[in-house]
């Protein structure tokens, strides 16, 4: 499927996380499902993945913050928008882009250009006009959007290197949603995969490598800062010896759970799986599946992945209980 592809863009590249302090009019699941790209569609589903019908033909889903309304990739025929219904299906821009992550205020949709290695370049789409604006490009190692939805942070590098991310330089970039007060936060070219928080944003710490060696690149820790720039604080320095063993790349931040608890995604080929960090007490617990994102209550958790081919599931973050599992499918959205 060749969804399993578009997983590994999503985790190396963006987060699909997007923030508003306003309550959704409407809360939904979405995900893609199907076979092969042609047939592949986009499926709408109460948050709880109950009731769950075809939308419309697609590769990829992102629902609004407001519930109402979702971005659809159709590869090289752009971007179109659809209405939770089903109804008034119109092509925003026929640009062969990836929609990510809408603003808090649904009035603009950020989408990645494809690329084979790398997510080289994040532009955000005037829902109104379709009219694309460049918010950043060279080598982007994820994004996310503000809890009030007027900013973003995201991760880049001026370039890619043939290393990938055992060679690039990457920091990270606040700015407005409009694309004012742009400012650094950090200046070593060790950090990726923010997820913005209540006051702070959490990130992937990377080690600096001393030799050509890949082990620095793949154990990550995890650090926080403040979205001034002010505060760095490490609170995993490096991903534990007892994980990296196992297979997995390192530690990705995914989403807040509440203002002490992260929900930190173990990096591998088949997808991130979720642990829970408890950023006081440094503790980890594994949830033993895959995770992308966490609901805005902190309760529950929805990922993709897989190693017999992709599939979605909804996990409770308390004990870690399957409550969804649905194959053949990947790349799930909500706003729960």
């Amino acid at each position: 499927m060749a969804a399993v592809a578009l997983v590994a863009l999503v985790a190396a590249g963006c987060s699909s996380g997007g923030g508003s302090d306003t309550q959704p009019s409407e809360r939904h699941l979405v995900y893609v499902h199907g076979d092969g790209v042609e047939q592949a569609s986009v499926w709408i589903a109460n948050v709880s993945g109950e009731h769950a019908r075809r939308l419309t033909r697609g590769s990829l889903g992102v629902l609004s913050a407001d519930g109402r309304t979702v971005a659809v990739s159709r590869g090289s025929k752009g971007i179109y928008l659809i209405s939770s219904k089903g109804r008034d299906l119109r092509r925003l821009t026929p640009h062969a882009l990836r929609p990510q992550a809408w603003s808090g205020d649904g009035r603009t949709l950020f989408a990645t250009v494809e690329a084979e290695r790398a997510v080289p370049e994040l532009v955000a789409i005037d829902r109104d006009s379709g009219k694309t604006r460049t918010v950043a490009r060279g080598s982007l190692y994820g994004f996310d959007v503000s809890p009030d939805g007027d900013r973003i942070v995201y991760s880049r590098a001026p370039e890619a290197t043939v290393e990938g991310i055992c060679g690039d330089a990457f920091d990270l970039y606040v700015e407005d949603v409009d694309g004012d007060n742009r400012q650094r936060l950090t200046h070593d070219g060790l950090s990726a995969f923010p997820a913005w928080g209540a006051s702070r944003i959490a990130f992937a710490h990377f080690q600096a490598s001393s030799s050509s060696s890949t082990e620095q690149c793949s154990a990550p820790g995890v650090s926080t800062i403040d979205p001034d720039g002010k505060n760095e604080h490490a609170i995993v320095r490096r991903t534990p010896d007892s994980l990296t063993l196992l297979g997995f790349y390192g530690f990705q931040p995914l989403a807040w759970l509440d203002d002490r608890r992260l929900l930190v995604g173990l990096r591998s080929e088949n997808g991130t799986e979720g642990t829970v960090l408890d950023t006081k007490s440094h503790k980890l617990r594994r949830l033993n599946d895959y995770t992308d994102d966490a609901s805005s209550d902190g309760r529950f958790a929805v990922g993709s992945g897989g190693d017999r081919g992709p599939a979605v599931s909804i996990l409770r973050v308390s004990d870690g209980m399957r409550l969804l599992h649905r194959n053949n499918a990947c790349c799930p959205d909500w706003n729960r």
